[in-house]
């Protein structure tokens, strides 16, 4: 018997235990697994969040084939507790992995959804709604699949997983009697906290530190809280946000039936602290939308042969490959008989195979069936993009019928050939931009020499290190230029940088990342291209008209939405690095402003350049008036928790970690004894430093000094170096700083596009 179930179906079955036989290995998921696992979720949501489908009902992720044999002998189950069997024993012939992983991240989604149901207070509204959500999704949902009701013992829930020989399923003897494994001991505690209502235990690091299942369940677990929790928060792209999951979602999926007075409290975006009701909202469905995928979109194929002969038959069948193929590979076979019989051609030595090679190559870089696996999506989702604008999925089985289809509807075995080699060269690019790390100051490889290609090299280090895979897609297609060797090809692929990374900066200082991809999109579905290629002039058209749209295509318009965006934990750490170095960028002091930067000669400070940006000098954000004014040794007005102040760029500079670190929660006399040192040019002053800090009344210990005479000279401290003590840091000066600033940035990432 075969049939298609999703993890729901097929895990909430009543009295439904899962045995792992003695010969079956153990818990052996290693992080490539758990990664491919979270990005496929991640990625799941936001194609239904983002409406790159019509709906919900026709997202599903197949997870892979379950081999599973009825056990109706329990003398074969060892050992065993007569009073504790389960009803419906199913050893698990194939799937444990998987099978063993989501009762994992079940319980943590349950560990989840009671954090985020007690953030919320019995005296406040939305409190019943809260309660009743979370418990219908914890007792109905989630329970299922880490345990099963036997009806009977001391709790009556037992673990859903027990493994031959190490584990029996018991009335009322202790855990860690009964479940030897690391899961089911897991599962055990866990579900004995659940029933009783108690704190729930962690994967402690003392009982399961050297095990998979603690790695793996503390990623899971940080995923949940940094990336899921906080997506609302919108800073980067790696997870959708509640206010569109909440828009493309049936509701009935995320919560039952519509909840419209919960979905106006979260469309007031009040976010000013994680205590607020949209805040706690929004955690909640974006937890919400993890275990419908998890528990509804994601599906199985189960086989259950009526005997473990038939199911070894079975198993041996599906993995008699090995190593999984991926759709790049079973698409070869096609490219080679297309070519191998039409006349006049042949696959060996043709430009085919040659630009076949280079896909090849691509994927060889993976260490692993999982790493190969995710490559391959990753270039595929990419191409097809940059191919004509259209999203594919992740299926092995789509993604094979799409390359078919698009190779298959070419006209003419030149055609054929042209799109192979289009794809290889994608191939050459998206290896150059995964392996760059610009390490020794060295070039990106397509524009190495060129003019420019410093700050374009450091621009797309500064793209990866955002998160902007979508990036990827115009500049590979730019990128082709050079491989067909067009005159001032690699002139124009710098250019194109600059531009892309204008583009997003402007967008990320602007806006969440919501619609941004969409823009991408839409510029290949009206800009197909034969072979790969598009030009410098109609990407720089494009962004123009998206930025007009958008209203952020005038310094003006873009200042009023960059004010409350581009401010630290609004945006994105490398947005503000970014802005940063532009800042400090070929500016001085400004003597007329104390405090503030002015442009100064071209060529006065470099800072835009790859160096730079890899510097450990130039890695760190720093807070000039602290977050927390502890002491009240800062001006009140920067303390506004609504508007937080202290977050504006103008409150914001660049330190290496170490002085980041040392300089801490200073007072404003000390902070500034600290830049005055970094900014100092006189080593010999440099050398006082002890004698100037007595003097104003400091005390600095050794390791202070040594670390502020032995800093690199950082001239982009010269603007805050020039105030004196007697200067106030307040308000009034963050927002003047802040202004000129902005100033500053547009006046140069604008030019990058014009």
């Amino acid at each position: 018997m075969s049939e298609n179930r999703s993890v729901l179906s097929f895990l909430n079955q009543s009295g439904q235990g899962l045995y792992i036989p003695l010969y079956q290995r153990e818990y052996s998921w290693d992080s490539d697994n758990i990664e491919q696992m979270l990005e496929d979720l991640a990625r799941g949501i936001q194609r239904i969040a983002f409406k790159e489908i019509p709906d919900d009902s026709k997202e599903i992720r197949f997870l892979g084939t379950i081999i599973t044999v009825v056990e109706s002998n329990r003398n074969n189950i060892y050992p065993v507790d007569p009073q504790a069997v389960p009803s419906r024993i199913e050893k698990l012939i194939d799937g444990q992995q998987r099978v063993s992983t989501i009762a994992l991240m079940a319980t943590l989604l349950t560990k989840r959804l009671t954090e985020i149901s007690n953030k919320v207070k019995q005296a406040n509204p939305i409190f019943n709604e809260v309660k009743e959500i979370c418990d219908l999704w914890i007792d109905q949902r989630l329970a299922p699949i880490f345990s099963f009701d036997l009806g009977r013992g001391k709790p009556r829930l037992k673990p859903k997983i027990a493994r031959g020989a190490k584990d029996y399923w018991t009335r009322e003897d202790a855990v860690d009697e009964a479940y030897k494994s690391e899961l089911s001991n897991y599962l055990g505690h866990f579900i004995q906290a659940y029933v009783d209502r108690a704190t729930f235990p962690c994967l402690s690091k003392d009982k399961y530190g050297a095990t998979l299942l603690y790695k793996n369940g503390r990623r899971i677990e940080s995923w949940l809280k940094k990336e899921v929790a906080t997506a609302h928060e919108e800073k980067d792209d790696s997870f959708a946000p509640a206010i569109d999951i909440i828009e493309n979602f049936n509701q009935e999926a995320i919560w039952d039936y519509e909840r419209d007075n919960l979905v106006q409290i979260i469309k007031t975006k009040d976010f000013s602290n994680n205590k607020t009701d949209a805040y706690i909202l929004s955690e909640l469905v974006q937890t919400l939308a993890v275990c419908h995928y998890l528990l509804d979109r994601c599906c199985f194929t189960i086989i259950q042969p009526t005997d473990d002969n038939w199911a070894f038959d079975m198993f041996q069948s599906l993995n008699a490959t090995g190593t999984p193929l991926t759709a790049i590979e079973t698409f070869k076979p096609t490219i080679v008989n297309t070519m191998d019989t039409a006349s006049g051609y042949q696959f060996k030595d043709s430009d085919s195979d040659k630009y076949f090679k280079k896909v090849e190559d691509f994927l060889a870089e993976a260490n692993n069936a999982q790493q190969k696996n995710k490559r391959t999506n990753d270039y595929l989702t990419s191409f097809f993009v940059a191919f004509d604008g259209q999203t594919i999925s992740t299926h092995f089985s789509s993604q094979r019928q799409v390359l078919d289809k698009v190779y298959s509807d070419m006209a003419t075995i030149d055609d054929k050939q042209q799109f192979v080699k289009r794809m290889g060269n994608y191939a050459d690019f998206y290896k150059m931009w995964l392996n760059y790390t610009g390490k020794d100051n060295s070039c990106f490889p397509a524009i190495d020499g060129v003019s420019e290609s410093d700050l374009a090299s450091m621009l797309i280090l500064f793209l990866k290190s955002s998160n902007h895979k979508m990036a990827i897609t115009i500049l590979g297609s730019s990128y082709s230029n050079i491989a067909y060797n067009v005159d001032d090809a690699k002139s124009d692929f710098v250019k194109t940088v600059k531009a892309v990374a204008a583009f997003y900066f402007l967008w990320r200082s602007s806006y969440s990342n919501s619609g941004l991809d969409t823009t991408y999109r839409d510029f290949f579905k009206h800009h197909k291209s034969h072979d790969g290629r598009c030009s410098l002039s109609d990407v720089k058209e494009h962004i123009k008209s998206v930025l007009a749209t958008r209203e952020i295509d005038t310094f003006d318009k873009w200042k009023e939405r960059a004010k409350s965006r581009l401010k630290y934990d609004e945006t994105g750490n490398e947005i503000i690095r970014l802005a940063l170095l532009i800042c400090a960028h070929d500016t001085i002091p400004d003597e007329a402003q104390l405090g503030l930067m002015k442009p100064g000669r071209v060529g006065s400070s470099k800072y835009l350049s790859l160096e730079n940006w890899i510097s450990p000098s130039l890695k760190t954000i720093e807070h000039i008036a602290p977050q927390n004014n502890k002491g009240n040794l800062w001006s009140a007005d920067l303390y506004d928790n609504q508007t937080k102040p202290y977050n504006q760029l103008g409150n914001l500079t660049l330190l290496p970690q170490d002085l980041n670190s040392s300089a801490g929660n200073k007072s404003w006399k000390e902070k500034l004894l600290y830049y005055q040192c970094v900014a100092e040019k006189d080593q010999t002053k440099l050398d006082n430093i002890q004698a100037v800090a007595v003097a104003s009344g400091i005390t600095l210990n050794e390791s202070t000094i040594k670390l502020l005479q032995d800093s690199q000279y950082n001239e982009h401290l010269s603007p805050i170096a020039s105030l004196s003590e007697s200067n106030s840091w307040n308000l009034s000066l963050v927002e003047a700083r802040t202004e000129r600033m902005l100033t500053v940035v547009w006046n140069i990432v604008s030019s990058w596009i014009s």
